[in-house]
């Protein structure tokens, strides 16, 4: 359906694209009309972007290139994103969310684009790209999955169907035309093609069949590797064991991914999580692991042992109805008298998830375990966003670079008071050095984890009691 500017929501910004695009002043010379678009442009950035003149003259650069081929217009390579239904399902969120929603917009803009691509908002909500290269379809494919993926990020399963992509395809009588389609019809035509391909289709940029992550502007899907490696992207399931300061014991086992490799080495938790990029593998990994935990937790308890197990669990497979659904399902059928001994940890969630989001996913889990812990980033500033989600507590990861302890240590102090002002319990992984060790104490940290503490094992030990002298004394056993 075509749609003029005089009625759709986009007037001011109708109006500039126009002015760039359609030639309306046949009066005008060709170096006039050469520079009109970048005095349009200026404008707009004047009142849309960071006042950064280095990013501006580098934006007006591209813009002015991308403008010197005037079938962009005919070839539906201007793209409008307008999210006002985030807006308005965000409600009173909004104002305190509104800074986070953009930044993650652009983002995942800026991931799903190339490097010749033009995009910038304007306005509180409205995007419009210039894509250099794609054609049209796949331009308004890469449109509706960063549609469809900041949806998932702030309202869980994505309403699309309120989702419009707007793209201009002609000027008529000086009037900007748009054809808008919704993008939960467009995802659903990309989910025909899979399953029915078209030897007469050409083949869609793996930026628009999959999401973000690889430039938009790809001709073709590319060729890939067969490299031998790929036979060890198996994760296994171990577990570390977590010592609980306060009380002087480990009583607690934190199951982590491992990925093994060919040398010896191996890489665990999120990092060996890095390489899935497909939700439905994430989810039956996270399913893998809540089970093999129960099950070994299970065997553990038979034979008397008493312990903590926490199993990850990530954003993705909690995000969608479908794998929420399913992983709830797997949940239910943990035997009630191993539901005190388990522990969740949530893994990959985005910054700005909104209060009520949480507490949602929170009170999903409740039910099958003792505690809830969210994995962040060290350097997190507050946690003013989770209080009263029922989270128990926070974890995080330090790396091992000796070069860097000073700097980790006061960011640990840090973390710590930031968690205590959130009356949130806290939890730091990655501990190599006995340094580390004491800083973690100092700060205030509620559970320690790391090599300094103990290996990770392929099944959790009984519960021991381990004070500073047993610290030291396993630190005199292996390096550190």
């Amino acid at each position: 359906m075509l749609k003029d500017e005089d009625r759709m929501p986009k007037a001011s910004l109708s109006e500039k694209l126009r002015g760039w695009f359609a030639d309306d002043d046949s009066s005008s010379s060709p170096a006039e009309s050469r520079r009109a678009p970048v005095e349009s442009h200026r404008e707009l950035v004047d009142t849309a972007l960071p006042r950064d003149a280095e990013s501006t003259l580098s934006l007006e650069r591209r813009l002015k290139e991308l403008l010197t081929h005037p079938q962009l217009l005919s070839a539906g390579r201007i793209h409008l994103i307008n999210f006002a239904n985030l807006r308005k399902r965000l409600g009173d969120s909004w104002p305190r969310l509104r800074d986070r929603v953009h930044a993650a917009a652009d983002r995942l803009i800026n991931q799903a684009i190339g490097p010749r691509d033009v995009q910038f908002r304007n306005g509180d909500g409205e995007y419009i790209i210039v894509f250099a290269a794609l054609n049209r379809q796949a331009a308004t494919l890469v449109c509706a999955k960063v549609a469809e993926e900041l949806h998932r990020l702030f309202l869980g399963e994505p309403e699309l169907s309120e989702v419009t992509i707007s793209t201009a395809v002609g000027v008529v009588d000086g009037r900007l035309l748009y054809e808008e389609v919704s993008a939960a019809d467009l995802l659903r035509e990309l989910e025909r093609e899979r399953q029915v391909p078209s030897e007469s289709a050409a083949p869609l940029p793996e930026a628009a069949r999959d999401g973000a992550g690889v430039s938009a502007t790809t001709p073709a899907e590319p060729r890939k590797l067969q490299l031998a490696s790929q036979a060890f992207e198996r994760i296994d399931t171990m577990f570390r064991p977590v010592w609980d300061v306060r009380r002087q014991v480990i009583s607690t086992y934190m199951c982590t991914p491992v990925r093994l490799f060919p040398d010896g080495t191996s890489v665990e938790g999120v990092a060996a999580l890095a390489s899935i990029s497909d939700p439905q593998r994430l989810a039956a990994a996270d399913m893998d692991f809540l089970t093999n935990t129960v099950e070994t937790l299970d065997e553990l308890f038979c034979n008397k042992f008493r312990l903590m197990v926490s199993v990850p669990v990530c954003f993705e497979t909690l995000a969608a109805r479908r794998s929420r659904q399913e992983y709830i399902g797997l949940c239910q059928s943990v035997p009630t008298y191993l539901r005190q001994f388990l522990s969740f940890e949530f893994l990959r969630f985005p910054d700005g998830v909104p209060n009520g989001r949480m507490t949602e996913l929170v009170n999903e889990l409740r039910p099958f375990g003792r505690r809830t812990f969210l994995r962040v980033d060290v350097r997190q500033p507050n946690f003013t966003l989770l209080v009263g989600t029922g989270l128990t507590g926070v974890s995080t990861l330090v790396n091992a670079d000796r070069g860097a302890e000073a700097r980790t240590m006061e960011e640990l102090n840090s973390f710590v008071a930031a968690a205590e002002r959130a009356g949130l319990q806290s939890c730091v992984a990655g501990i190599t050095s006995t340094s580390l060790a004491i800083a973690a104490r100092a700060a205030g940290f509620t559970f320690i984890a790391g090599d300094r503490v103990g290996r990770t094992e392929e099944v959790p030990q009984h519960m021991l009691h381990f004070g500073w002298q047993d610290l030291f004394l396993r630190g005199s056993k292996r390096p550190g």
